[in-house]
């Protein structure tokens, strides 16, 4: 079992400011992601531009490109450890982490866990919706994007939203045809035999070999209700998100939770949560909490901060 100070669960947008906080401050970190390189969805989202840092020492500029810049800063320090390739599986009581790879696996026991799992898509069933073809938007553009792979010619998008904006954007940049969008999965059926040949929309039918949903993103905070964190159905972050304060600090001592993985927020939001979450767990001093809370507060939305006051006043949640 290896003993740490702090140990970050994600190495998207907010766990690297968590890490780099940490580690600033001189707290032994462990950074922890289950993908081959860190940046999370500043990688597979490929129009992504960082223009508000949250106060991360980083120049603002393309996803990819950041993502790299932040690598390189990460390997800077001497009391940081990053593991890619590496699932946390459980979080088990006085917070020790059950991680796994391709070939051990161990637990880690720090004194303080920031949980920066991220998001997942939204993914609502429909006849056919389990056909090879039919993925979730963030498949869709992994699959474009890290793997170099375009997994169709012909598209229909299920979705509405900025999420379905974005990726008929990506789609239509790789040169292939979107022929139709609906908002409704009740008015979608997926058809084909072994893969998608077909795609009714009402009494519309579409040739099409690839579907993707693009319903929007929900927090990924699968560990955190693993630890038993407090938690409630909050719509303006996404839907079941865990209680916690400005900090990040959950119902669980010890236990921080902060970006996407703590409800949908822009960019700069997750960036800004994470450092805070980062200082705060790794005991800075209270001028540095003051500051980041500051940059917090300028970035993030009137409807964030409410989302986050109410679901923290709303009781013992479920």
């Amino acid at each position: 079992m290896r003993q740490v100070d702090v140990a970050v669960v994600g190495g998207g947008p907010a766990g690297i400011a968590a890490a780099i906080a940490s580690a600033e401050i001189g707290a032994s970190t462990i950074l922890i992601d289950e993908h081959a390189n860190i940046g999370g969805q500043l990688r597979w989202r490929i129009g992504l531009t960082l223009k508000d840092t949250g106060g991360l020492d980083v120049e603002p500029g393309p996803g990819l490109v950041v993502a790299d810049a932040l690598a390189g800063r990460l390997s800077q320090f001497d009391n940081l450890t990053i593991l890619t390739g590496t699932v946390a599986w459980g979080l088990f009581d006085d917070n020790v982490i059950g991680i796994s790879n391709d070939s051990e696996a161990d637990e880690i026991k720090p004194d303080s866990v920031i949980l920066a799992t991220g998001s997942t898509d939204i993914a609502l069933p429909f006849p056919g919706w389990t056909l090879p073809g039919v993925m979730t938007a963030r498949a869709a553009q992994t699959f474009m994007h890290v793997h170099r792979v375009l997994p169709g010619r012909t598209w229909v998008i299920l979705g509405d939203g900025e999420e379905a904006d974005e990726l008929q954007g990506d789609l239509e940049r790789a040169g292939v045809d979107v022929i139709a969008r609906s908002a409704n999965p009740d008015d979608i059926r997926a058809s084909g035999t072994n893969r998608l040949t077909h795609v009714e929309i009402g009494a519309d039918v579409y040739e099409a070999d690839a579907l993707a949903i693009a319903l929007g993103r929900q927090p990924d905070a699968e560990l955190a209700l693993h630890a038993q964190a407090k938690s409630a159905f909050v719509s303006d972050l996404g839907g079941f998100t865990v209680h916690r304060d400005e900090s990040g600090r959950t119902s669980e001592p010890g236990v921080f939770i902060a970006g996407d993985a703590a409800g949908i927020g822009s960019l700069g939001e997750v960036i800004a949560e994470g450092r805070l979450a980062g200082l705060s767990a790794a005991g800075a001093s209270a001028t540095s909490l003051d500051a980041a809370r500051k940059t917090l507060e300028e970035i993030s939305s009137d409807r964030r901060k409410n989302a986050i006051a109410n679901l923290w006043t709303i009781g013992t949640g479920v």
